[in-house]
């Protein structure tokens, strides 16, 4: 019996659970999902699911999918790595940028989810919740505090304008390396004269890369070979199950061609559980082409679609288990009913999945984070290092109120000193003079202990960004985004298979600073 069972179920009641091998009561299917139910207990941290705003699901009447990193869970070195080459050759060839092109490989450490690309400036940079670029990268050269400074610190930035990129999904990696890679070959000297200006070598990245996704180079080769560039994980068709147990319509909803989402759903999915002979099986209602994040807020007609993707016909109202192309929100509103509240969209993409849906509707969100499994294992590692740079976050504190106390002492009783011309009062100047200094220098030693262990946790995490959730000691712009607009979130779609149909996500602790850390 599974952990979970085991624990909370009386005796009579694990005596009375069915031989789930042999009961003819229950489906090929219902015996699969009841046998991963009763084995699985909850779910260790790094496939947990994480909540910012509590969510009932019990009350979710509709899951909504997108298909690309979300249920079509992508191998990132294979997959980034090639869309990486296709495009870094494509600019020698197409576009006529030095074989010495060629010779650069993906570094899959370099592009993180959460940059920002500064066309004008031709750097890549990391912001706080607060816009506070905390680091940026010439290339692959880090920039130094004054480089940065000058750059991001005397006039205030808006990452909302046209001079800033956005990094939001992983496909979007391959390209914030291969533009950082075209920078670095600017910067030498022999090449200056011949490269364009960073705002061009963006714009020939973007076309480039653009073209490779819609030219279909890159769909033939994932399809040639799927079993090189996708993970086949039978949990996320358990997943959907267990989603579906309270009665739930399932929706697929994905930017993705019918093409390309038949074939890779079918690889996905067909015959990967007991009476799933085909991936439609599995949902309610397909939408392809649909135009993230334009089909949360434009009014499109839904065009019906057969088998072979021709279309039928269109339409205003979709209809449950038919598929469809283009469409939008609105549209589905007659299908679904006017409580948004019911429905909860699960995607990848922060802005296109994410934040539209937010800011768009009602609907509930929940957004798939790939890179929150190997920061959970790495921080379970690095507890020790944590707790010993709080500990010194909070001996700074108290050596800082004692540092700015004695400074006002020095000075009331310079003043005094001054007024009364006593020697006494020269003579006790002397001595505060003497414990200020070693405060100072306590100060300093510890602020540099402090930040070499920063420097080293971060490091742990990525040697060129660190954590994707913080920037120093704040949340990252893609942490806060997180936190904002993501109703709940977790590593993959695989780990609700771990979560009952009636679960309730609550929030734990949503503390304020004075709630939860020391004073500064």
């Amino acid at each position: 019996m599974g952990p979970f069972l085991a624990q909370n179920l009386p005796p009579e009641k694990l005596l009375a659970l069915p031989d789930v091998e042999s009961a003819e009561a229950y489906g090929a299917l219902e015996r699969e999902l009841l046998r991963h139910v009763i084995s699985n207990g909850p779910p260790p941290p790094h496939r947990s699911v994480f909540t910012n705003r509590t969510l009932r699901l019990e009350k979710i009447r509709y899951v909504g999918f997108d298909l690309d990193w979300t249920l079509a869970d992508y191998v990132r070195s294979t997959t980034l790595a090639l869309i990486f080459d296709l495009s870094r050759d494509r600019m020698v060839q197409d576009l006529g940028y030095p074989e010495a092109l060629r010779e650069v490989r993906f570094d899959s450490s370099f592009a993180r989810r959460g940059l920002l690309i500064d066309r004008q400036a031709g750097t890549v940079i990391k912001m706080n919740r607060h816009r506070f670029v905390g680091r940026a990268y010439l290339g692959k050269r880090r920039l130094d505090d004054s480089e940065r400074k000058r750059l991001y610190r005397h006039d205030p930035i808006n990452p909302a304008s046209d001079r800033f990129y956005h990094v939001d999904s992983l496909f979007e990696l391959p390209e914030v390396n291969l533009y950082a890679e075209l920078i670095e070959l600017s910067q030498r000297p022999e090449n200056r004269e011949h490269f364009p200006a960073p705002e061009r070598i963006f714009a020939d990245v973007r076309q480039i890369v653009d073209t490779v996704h819609r030219d279909g180079t890159l769909k033939k080769l994932i399809l040639a070979e799927p079993q090189r560039f996708l993970e086949r994980d039978r949990e996320v068709a358990l997943a959907l199950q267990r989603f579906a147990l309270g009665g739930r319509r399932l929706m697929l909803i994905t930017n993705a061609e019918w093409f390309y989402t038949k074939a890779i759903c079918s690889y996905l999915f067909d015959g990967i559980l007991p009476g799933v002979h085909s991936w439609l099986d599995l949902f309610d209602l397909v939408v392809v082409s649909a135009r993230k994040p334009s089909f949360f807020r434009s009014k499109v007609p839904f065009q019906q679609i057969d088998a072979d993707g021709k279309v039928l016909g269109s339409c205003t109202l979709p209809s449950w288990k038919g598929t469809y192309t283009g469409g939008c929100r609105d549209g589905l509103a007659g299908l679904l009913g006017d409580n948004g509240e019911e429905v909860l969209y699960v995607g990848d993409h922060i802005h296109s999945d994410i934040v539209a849906t937010k800011i768009g509707s009602t609907w509930r969100t929940a957004l798939i984070v790939s890179e929150l499994e190997e920061e959970i294992l790495r921080r379970e590692e690095l507890v020790t290092q944590e707790r010993q740079l709080l500990q010194l976050k909070r001996e700074l504190s108290a050596l800082g109120h004692q540092m700015d106390d004695a400074r006002d002492v020095l000075t009331l009783e310079q003043m005094l000193a001054a007024l009364s011309n006593n020697g006494s009062g020269n003579e006790r100047c002397a001595q505060l003079e003497v414990l200020l200094a070693d405060y100072e220098r306590r100060h300093r030693e510890l602020r540099s202990r402090a930040a070499a262990l920063r420097e080293y946790l971060s490091s742990s995490f990525n040697p060129y960004w660190g954590s994707v959730f913080r920037q120093g000691g704040n949340k990252s712009r893609f942490g806060n985004q997180v936190s904002d607009f993501a109703c709940i979130y977790s590593s993959r779609v695989s780990n609700f298979a771990r979560y009952g149909t009636f679960h309730y996500f609550r929030v734990g602790h949503d503390a304020m600073v004075h709630e939860d850390e020391p004073a500064a």
